[in-house]
C-alpha cells in the first residue's frame, strides 16, 4: 500500500507556514507521518508538495525516504493536490492508496492499519471516531481516475466519497486524531 500525503497548502491560517514542517513531540508532522506509516506496515509515500513551502517540505521529505510530487497548481486547493498525488502513483499496482493531509499528524500506526485492512478494489475506508469520519482514508485502485480528475468536480475528493455512499467503509477507530487537523496556532495543543 501507499500514502498520498498532501502538504502543499501555504498554511496561511498558521501565519504563512509550512504545516509539514511543524514540530510535535520533537518531529516534524511530516516525520511523524513517516513514522507511523512505518509502524503500520505502509512501505511507500509520495508527498504533494507547492509554493511557498515547496522546497523545504520536499527536503524534509526526501530526509525521510519520500517521494514528492510538485502540485503546479496549489492555488485551485486541495483537491488539485489530492489529483496531483494520484497521477504521481497512477502507474503503481497497490490495491489501495491511503489520502493523507499533512496537518492530522497525530494518528496512531493501528488506526492506520485498520484504514488499510478494510480498503479493498472499489471502496473508500473512511476511520471514525464519535460518528464522525476524519483522516486518513483509503481509496480503491480502481478509483484512483476519479481522484486524478476531482480537482474538476465541484467538491473535490468529496464528491468522489459522496456519489456512492454503497462503496464507502465507515470503520469506527479508537483514536480522536483522526478528526483532529492543525488549522490555527491553538490546534497545535493537543484536546484533553
Amino acid at each position: 500500500m501507499i500514502a498520498v500525503v498532501l502538504a502543499a497548502g501555504r498554511g496561511a491560517r498558521m501565519g504563512g507556514v509550512a504545516k509539514a514542517l511543524l514540530a510535535i513531540e520533537g518531529e516534524s508532522f511530516l516525520c511523524r507521518i513517516a513514522r507511523t506509516l512505518a509502524g503500520a506496515g505502509v512501505d511507500a509515500a509520495v508527498v504533494v508538495v507547492g509554493p511557498p513551502h515547496g522546497d523545504a517540505v520536499a527536503a524534509e521529505a526526501a530526509r525521510l525516504g519520500m517521494a514528492v510530487a510538485h502540485n503546479p497548481a496549489p492555488e485551485r486547493g486541495m483537491a488539485s493536490s489530492v489529483a496531483t498525488g494520484f497521477s504521481a502513483i497512477a502507474d503503481r499496482d497497490d490495491r489501495a492508496a491511503l489520502l493523507w493531509p499533512v496537518d492530522v499528524a497525530r494518528v496512531a500506526p493501528a488506526t492506520v492499519s485498520q484504514v488499510a485492512l478494510a480498503s479493498g478494489a472499489g471502496l473508500i475506508a473512511v476511520p471514525t471516531w464519535q460518528g464522525r469520519g476524519g483522516h486518513p482514508s483509503a481509496f480503491g485502485r480502481s478509483l484512483w481516475p476519479e481522484l486524478i480528475g476531482c480537482a474538476e468536480l465541484p467538491a473535490g475528493a468529496l464528491s468522489v466519497v459522496h456519489r456512492d455512499p454503497g462503496r464507502v467503509c465507515r470503520i469506527a477507530v479508537d483514536d480522536r486524531f483522526i478528526l483532529a487537523d492543525v488549522d490555527r496556532p491553538a490546534d497545535l495543543e493537543p484536546a484533553p
